[in-house]
């Protein structure tokens, strides 16, 4: 009996300790669990407010440019005519420095604070605070670039994310950087004076995927289509009956039977651009002297004295410079762009593919040759003679408006009777695809060139002007595979070509054996009833689609071809505008090429710097 008794009890111990032990394994397991679910919280709370961060991030990077607009502009809009200097005044004044940031601040605290359950999946809400200070000048100019001011600022977003009970924070801070300027003309797909709507029209043929303006006088027919912004400082556009063929002003988007596709909406009533009335700028670029020395203060480059010309063509005694090709050094370095005095009969433009530029000028039965080597920063010109001298330095590249260095300035104070590039080594079918051109168009400039060609008179094109590298291809692998200097610069290719003529027509030459044409770059005729032009347009053949790649800016827009009334070519040529979408915001702009008058935003850049999570 006492061994059955001490069993009994024996087998009780047992089972209170194994009851004790299982009490205290299921304690321990709960409270694991516990921790285990509140680690859960706080990591779905971190990952909300890291998900807030990221969210004010893509703000910083992209609305916060919305936010800026319209505080600057009330800054800018009459800087220039209110007698600011750009060189020693800021276009926002020292004592609004705090105001723009405060504003800056508000208005991104007003529409970009809180992310829903619902944006996140269900897994929180995230609630963004922002704080932006120290707003402030960052430098008179840039690059060089006398009419351009940089403001910068500071920033912070505290993201605090909440899930469940949970809540945790993510900080960000950096910089805003924001930069004013007066804007390129070459920002614009199509910029005309006088659109000659009254004479004519854009019909449903034309397209244009990028910013156009017109001063006055838009003529529409059919449904041209517009994908960029569209307007007009008049108070309507000319809208041209398919069937009648008679017009009408109408102050709307469509109208007499016209309908354009206007995909980013229209604008009448919108401020003037006026065109540039002299190439002072760009002489003084080529001969090496500041572009933009104003030392009367009249809004207007001062004109090389004869004594600047001397100087920087080496000639002595001073006379007048006798016709002919100079290349302005100083023995031993490329000081400015190329001057060339009087008319020049061609220019052809030509590459080795190798980082080589070719020049080819014949003035009068004379010839220069001009070969710029990019890899050894050399350029080397034989003259008429058969003679050749080598300089250090390149005169076209990357053109800060400053004295001394690079220009990337051909400048002709004459006309040119024709550029050109190499012929075709082939076929080029009617209405060929944009991009990339036929492998038989050769190109005219190297991907390492920035150049801008200008004349004081006329400016005949013959042939095609395309770059080495198609800014359209730079993320096709397929492409980058059988260009391979081109992939070498995907990232940042800045091959950029600008054209002005002071005085007349741009026109491109009468060919009758080439099919379409290939024009890249930046085109600009600035004179009373100038603009690009064809000549013959209207007794030529049918020559298939002028491929214009960049821009054309003109005083009154040409007629370049006639079509009948099923819309089909008659005479010279279609027209396709396609919009180089680097030169929006003027952030790449052919080097010394005419700017507005007017201050605008030209770029909102921000730049991370610190993150933390707490």
């Amino acid at each position: 009996m006492r061994r059955k008794g001490i069993a009994i009890v024996t087998a009780l111990v047992l089972m209170t300790v194994l009851i004790a032990v299982v009490s205290l394994l299921t304690v321990d397991s709960l409270g694991e669990l516990k921790q285990n679910k509140n680690n859960v919280i706080a990591v779905q709370a971190g990952n909300v407010a890291q998900a807030g961060a990221n969210y004010g991030s893509d703000v910083m990077q992209g609305a916060v440019r919305n936010a800026v607009t319209p505080l600057i502009s009330n800054y800018v809009s009459d800087y220039i005519q209110n007698g600011g200097n750009p060189r020693t005044d800021p276009v926002i004044p020292k004592n609004n420095w705090n105001t723009v940031a405060s504003a800056i601040q508000t208005n991104l605290q007003n529409n970009y604070s809180d992310l829903t359950s619902s944006q996140l999946g269900g897994a929180g809400r995230a609630h963004m605070r922002y704080y932006v200070k120290n707003f402030r000048l960052a430098a008179l100019g840039d690059s060089g670039n006398a009419f351009a001011q940089s403001y910068t600022a500071e920033y912070k977003i505290v993201s605090t994310g909440y899930a469940n009970s949970g809540k945790r924070r993510a900080i960000e801070r950096g910089y805003i950087n924001i930069t004013l300027g007066r804007p390129s003309l070459s920002q614009w797909l199509f910029l005309v004076e006088d659109a000659g709507g009254r004479n004519g029209f854009f019909d449903s043929s034309a397209v244009f995927n990028g910013p156009v303006h017109a001063n006055s006088n838009w003529g529409f027919l059919g449904t041209p289509t517009f994908t960029g912004a569209v307007t007009s400082s008049d108070g309507g556009a000319w809208f041209w009956n398919p069937r009648t063929f008679r017009r009408q002003f109408i102050n709307a988007g469509s109208g007499n039977g016209t309908s354009p596709d206007f995909q980013r909406g229209y604008d009448w009533n919108v401020p003037r651009v006026n065109l540039p009335t002299n190439t002072l700028s760009q002489q003084r670029a080529a001969l090496g002297l500041a572009p933009d020395q104003d030392d009367d203060n009249d809004g207007v480059p001062d004109p090389p004295s004869a004594a600047e010309i001397c100087q920087q063509l080496q000639i002595n005694p001073c006379h007048t410079p006798a016709n002919g090709v100079y290349l302005p050094n100083d023995g031993v370095h490329i000081t400015g762009g190329i001057y060339v005095q009087g008319d020049l009969d061609s220019l052809q433009l030509s590459i080795d593919g190798q980082g080589g530029q070719f020049y080819t000028l014949k003035q009068g039965g004379r010839t220069w040759t001009i070969r710029v080597n990019y890899p050894n920063n050399t350029t080397t010109i034989t003259y008429p003679s058969g003679t050749t001298k080598t300089l250090s330095g390149v005169p076209n590249g990357h053109a800060p408006l400053r004295t001394g260095g690079p220009t990337g300035q051909i400048y002709v104070n004459g006309g040119i009777g024709s550029v050109t590039s190499p012929s075709r080594n082939g076929y080029v079918a009617p209405d060929s695809s944009n991009h990339p051109p036929p492998s038989a168009i050769q190109p005219a400039l190297s991907l390492e060139t920035q150049l801008n060609i200008t004349a004081r008179n006329g400016i005949g094109i013959s042939g095609d002007l395309i770059y080495e590298c198609d800014p359209n291809m730079m993320s096709d692998s397929s492409y980058l595979g059988s260009h391979p200097r081109c992939a070498s610069h995907s990232n940042d290719l800045r091959t950029v070509l600008g054209m002005f003529s002071e005085n007349d027509d741009i026109t491109i030459l009468r060919n009758d054996g080439m099919n379409d044409i290939y024009l890249w770059g930046s085109f600009l005729s600035a004179a009373d009833g100038k603009g690009l032009a064809v000549e013959d347009y209207d007794s030529r053949g049918p020559q298939g689609t002028m491929h214009l790649f960049g821009g054309v800016i003109q005083w009154q827009d040409q007629l370049r071809g006639s079509i009948d009334n099923n819309g089909d070519l008659i005479s010279g040529y279609h027209e396709n505008f396609d919009y180089d979408r680097r030169f929006a915001n003027s952030n790449l702009t052919p080097p010394n090429f005419p700017t507005t008058r007017a201050f605008q935003l030209r770029n909102v850049i921000t730049q991370k710097l610190f993150h933390q999570e707490r």
